[in-house]
Order: structure tokens, then C-alpha cells, then sequence
């Protein structure tokens, strides 16, 4: 059985401090960053074949200091629906149309391309930059499609997983604050708590994003999910960086027990 391992090149920090985390984002900011999302026709748990149905990134350089990150490309692709998603499309009960609605797949003026031939050419657009770490919210999920919809194409890219630093760190700082100080307990109230989390903290995008006042217009449209993610991380950091001696093992000990990989 193909497992999470199969699709993912990516940095542990479990029991990192935040400062060694911070080091490590430093000294890895010299390189490309490539910065992704995708959509696609369901879950991979979903009863119908899953396919892509977008695929964009943005090639940026991001700068330490100033925690910004300074874009330099882009790739965005909306992807032909295949012959048997078209014919899943006619079984009743099936949410593929649903689906595509939810990641606004249909527009006016689109051009929708193959799905192998562009993963192929997304692939090639990458590789221009000289081997960039890949962030990603939801790395596995991506990545699971990425490397398996083109046998040809396959990603080895090392990952920064967004919600990962979310679980990791984050989250955590925030816990700790929020001991001492009602605005961090009420920040976490607005994210609230997830079932994907195991009851804890959410670490969704979609819970996160509005609690840090994103504008979250088009959300699950792939290319304006990857702003929200650099703003996102962006406004993560900014408060790692404040609070970069904060003792959070408490609660990210709390968050890698209920990780299963």
C-alpha cells in the first residue's frame, strides 16, 4: 500500500524548539522557494478516480529579515477532465460536479490542458530553479497527486509542510501565550478545534486564515490559496520571531502524540 513515505521528501522538526526551527528557515533562505497548490475531483477516499483539475505554484526568493517572501514566477493550469471522470460525472449521487463548483473549475476565458502533459511541463518550469524547497499546506495530499497522475513526473523536492509548522509551532506559542494573556485565548477560540486534528487545534487554512483577518475570497482556487499560505506563513513567523524563547514543548509534545504516519 502506498503510504504517506511514498510522496514525501519532507524536514521533521518534531521536538524542535522555535529558535531551532527559526535557524533552520534561515539558513535554508538562500535557496528557491516553490511554493504550491493543486485541486483536484475529490479525496482519495472518495469511491471515483481523483484527477487533478488545477495545478499552480510560485517561484519566490524569500528574504529572513524582513519575512517577506518576493515573487519571481508563476504556473497555473486548469486541467481537462478525463474521459472517466466524465463518465463518473453521469453515476447518481456522485459530488464531482459539487466538487469542481467548490474549487471554482469553471470560468469564463479558462483553457484547460491535459493533465500528464502538464504535470510534465510543471515539472520541467520547477526544475529552472535549481532543486527549491516546496511549501505546501497539506504537503501529503499534494503530493500524493503530483507523483502519481504522470508516471514519468516524480517530485523529490525537500517539503516545508505549512500546516506542519502550524501543529508544530505555532498553534503551541499560541497555547503558551494564551496562559497569560485572553487575546491569544480568544484568537484560539476564533480557529477553533478540528476532528482532522484529533479534537485538538485546527490547523486548516480555512480556520486559520480568517482568524488572522485573511481575506479568504476565492478560497480553494489553487493559485489564491498560495497567497493565503505566504501571507500565512508570513504572519506565523512574525510572532515565532517575537516569541522565539517561548517553552512550547508542553503543547507540541501534545501534538505529535496523536500524529500517525
Amino acid at each position: 500500500m502506498l503510504r504517506y513515505f511514498n510522496y514525501l521528501k519532507e524536514h521533521k522538526f518534531w521536538g524542535k524548539t522555535i529558535s531551532e526551527f527559526l535557524n533552520w528557515l534561515e539558513y535554508k533562505s538562500n535557496k528557491y522557494f516553490c511554493i504550491i497548490d493543486t485541486e483536484t475531483t475529490g479525496l482519495p477516499s472518495d469511491p471515483y478516480e481523483v484527477q487533478l483539475t488545477q495545478v499552480a505554484c510560485i517561484i519566490a526568493r524569500y528574504d529572513f529579515e524582513s519575512n517577506k517572501f518576493n515573487e519571481i514566477d508563476s504556473f497555473n493550469k486548469k486541467l481537462k477532465l478525463t474521459q472517466k471522470t466524465l463518465d463518473l460525472i453521469k453515476i447518481p449521487g456522485n459530488r464531482i460536479d459539487a466538487i469542481l463548483k467548490f474549487n471554482h473549475y469553471h470560468q469564463d476565458g479558462t483553457d484547460y490542458y491535459q493533465e500528464d502533459y502538464t504535470l510534465q511541463d510543471f515539472f520541467e518550469f520547477i526544475k529552472r530553479f535549481d532543486n527549491p524547497i516546496l511549501i505546501i499546506q497539506n504537503a501529503a495530499f499534494d503530493m500524493r497527486y503530483l507523483n502519481t497522475r504522470n508516471p514519468i513526473v516524480k517530485f523529490d523536492n525537500e517539503v516545508l509542510d505549512t500546516k506542519q509548522i502550524l501543529q508544530l509551532f505555532y498553534l503551541p506559542a499560541l497555547q503558551k501565550l494564551a496562559e497569560s494573556d485572553p487575546n491569544y485565548r480568544k484568537l484560539i477560540d476564533e480557529i477553533g478545534t478540528s476532528d482532522r486534528d484529533q479534537g485538538l487545534i485546527s490547523s486548516s487554512m480555512g480556520k486559520v486564515g480568517p482568524a488572522l483577518g485573511l481575506n479568504m475570497a476565492n478560497y480553494h482556487d489553487a493559485l489564491t490559496d498560495i497567497k493565503l499560505t505566504l501571507k500565512m506563513f508570513e504572519n506565523v513567523i512574525e510572532l515565532l520571531k517575537e516569541y522565539q524563547d517561548l517553552d512550547i514543548s508542553k503543547y507540541q509534545a501534545e501534538r505529535i502524540r496523536t500524529k500517525r504516519y
